[in-house]
């Protein structure tokens, strides 16, 4: 029974290559939202407590750099190396974000990066308007065409095991919070939490694309450095940077712009736990403030 429950995970998550589940869709853009009056509602009833800040705050960091620095920058860039038990916790991390699992979200990252703002791109908001790039596209019924976006995604052991696997290890994730503190930490480290970190991601697709300066005006595309959304999402929103210098690790390309994935790996490396960093030698060019 376990055998034939694998595979038919795994048919529906790896083999068949499907990316949107509705029921995924559905949960993070119409019952997340439900957090905020729960959370204010929490707080007037004064039933929450400093630990269920604490546990909402430690699982957003660790939902954060499970996307920005697992998700995107080791797995879909491959961008830095590290040892398999840390891959491993990084993608179970990133699964805890609820929006998909490893090899079906890098693939359609490398995509994004192929096609940028142009014909092909699963979330430019030169498609639809901006509503669909943040997170209509999300309820397309969209599969990722591994052969060509991030071949070696199925070829790697633990990204299969995690994306087989991924519906399971997103529902112990929005547990724990629940097993912490119960109903109220279900609001505020499973629904709140969720809210934040996919608006956040889905602002990269978006507003980095519409709002913000771009300091390499080089980069085929449209992408923007916003200091907002680098702040939420733990240094995505240098997406200019990113655009321009996309196989690097480190986002941040200034002193004063802070990219906590940056320095998350930076940690990493001085533990002796992360290696074979690809970085470049970053040209600055004159930046243009375009809204």
């Amino acid at each position: 029974m376990l055998s034939a429950l694998h595979k038919t995970i795994k048919h529906h998550y790896v083999r068949n290559r499907t990316n949107i589940n509705y029921y995924y869709a559905f949960f993070l853009v119409f019952i997340t939202p439900l957090s905020i009056p729960l959370a204010v509602y929490t707080i007037v009833t004064e039933q929450v407590t400093q630990s269920h800040l604490v546990t909402a705050l430690v699982m957003y960091c660790l939902t954060g750099l499970g996307i920005s620095v697992g998700f995107h920058r080791l797995l879909s860039h491959r961008a830095f190396e590290t040892k398999p038990w840390l891959k491993y916790l990084l993608l179970v991390m990133g699964s805890s974000a609820m929006q998909g699992s490893p090899a079906s979200w890098a693939s359609i990252h490398i995509q994004h990066h192929v096609h940028a703002d142009k014909k092909g791109d699963p979330h430019t908001p030169f498609k639809k308007g901006f509503w669909y790039s943040h997170c209509g596209w999300i309820f397309k019924d969209y599969q990722p065409d591994f052969k060509r976006y991030g071949k070696w995604l199925l070829q790697d052991q633990i990204v299969r095991h995690v994306s087989t696997f991924y519906f399971y290890y997103s529902l112990v994730c929005l547990l724990i919070p629940v097993l912490l503190g119960g109903w109220v930490g279900l609001v505020w480290g499973g629904l709140l939490r969720l809210f934040i970190s996919s608006h956040a991601t889905w602002c990269v697709n978006s507003v980095c694309h519409l709002w913000g300066k771009r300091d390499y005006d080089k980069s085929p595309d449209t992408s923007r450095n916003n200091v907002f959304v680098a702040l939420l999402s733990f240094g995505e929103g240098w997406h200019n940077n990113h655009h321009r210098y996309m196989q690097m690790p480190f986002f941040s390309h200034k002193w004063y712009q802070i990219d906590l994935g940056k320095w998350f790996i930076q940690l990493l490396c001085l533990c002796k736990l992360a290696w074979g960093l690809k970085l470049k030698q970053v040209r600055v060019e004159p930046a243009q403030n375009l809204g």
